[in-house]
């Protein structure tokens, strides 16, 4: 049994499960996996053969495990715990603070059993983009950078210096949220309010599906706790699934004026 970073091979196998199971994967997420962050995924092989895939990313202060896939035929052996329990010991290694997944509900209680609790809810809104007005390259990544530094209680600037680069950083008041440009789909995330002030999000909202290319899907995973399903209904959006957010940790955590995660679940 070897725990190895993905291949080009590995990759392909890897896109082609996700796709069995209806997920997407955004440019900038494979991007990073694929470059600087290649080290933080990992393909589970046994006799030659890959059985699963994880990541394990560690920021600063938190970690994240995220895109825990066992083969269509190779479930029911165990091999989804042993690669869970390998990017948990992984994490570790750093001394985190924290470490986040966001679960399925099959998932959940492999979690639960590890001592993660559920936090919140993800609820996936999906739009249809107008095209209407192009991406500004005037910048504000450091503002983005600086607020969701605020919000999430430690730096992510490597994250988001890199989503931020085929996207725009759009504001609307004490309001923030980044537009990430795609291939199949676009993102908004991470978005950010700590007032919840209802005319700058609906604001922000129109800016993002105006500026979304027409007919692309926009995607934002919203927790369920910044209570801005009325937002999204009126501008356009339609639910389309849920997960767990799920934490581990000593402390207690507070993710004050956080509405949307940065990436479709896997990295935070």
């Amino acid at each position: 049994m070897q725990f190895l970073n993905l291949t080009e091979d590995d990759w392909q196998l890897f896109l082609a499960w996700a796709e069995l199971e209806g997920w997407q994967i955004s440019f900038q997420e494979r991007r990073l996996f694929q470059n600087q962050w290649r080290p933080y995924f990992f393909a589970l092989h046994v006799n030659s053969t890959v059985q699963g895939f994880v990541s394990a990313v560690p920021y600063k202060e938190s970690g994240w495990i995220g895109n825990l896939l066992v083969g269509p035929e190779r479930r029911g052996f165990g091999f989804g715990s042993t690669l869970f329990d390998f990017a948990l010991d992984y994490l570790h290694q750093a001394k985190p603070k924290r470490i986040w997944l966001t679960a399925s509900e099959e998932g959940q209680p492999i979690y639960q059993r590890r001592g993660f609790t559920v936090v919140d809810q993800v609820d996936r809104w999906v739009a249809k983009g107008l095209g209407i007005t192009d991406l500004s390259t005037d910048q504000a990544v450091t503002d983005l950078i600086d607020y969701d530094y605020q919000c999430w209680g430690e730096s992510r600037s490597p994250l988001l210096n890199v989503l931020s680069d085929d996207g725009e950083v759009c504001h609307s008041g004490k309001t923030i949220g980044l537009l990430q440009s795609g291939v199949t789909c676009w993102q908004l995330g991470p978005w950010l309010s700590a007032g919840k002030n209802v005319f700058e999000n609906r604001q922000l909202l129109n800016q993002v599906v105006e500026k979304t290319a027409c007919g692309k899907e926009l995607l934002v995973d919203v927790l369920v706790s910044s209570k801005m399903e009325f937002a999204l209904r009126t501008s356009g959006f339609v639910k389309r699934g849920s997960n767990q957010l799920m934490l581990l940790s000593d402390e207690r955590v507070e993710l004050n004026g956080v509405i949307a995660l940065a990436s479709l679940g896997s990295i935070g």
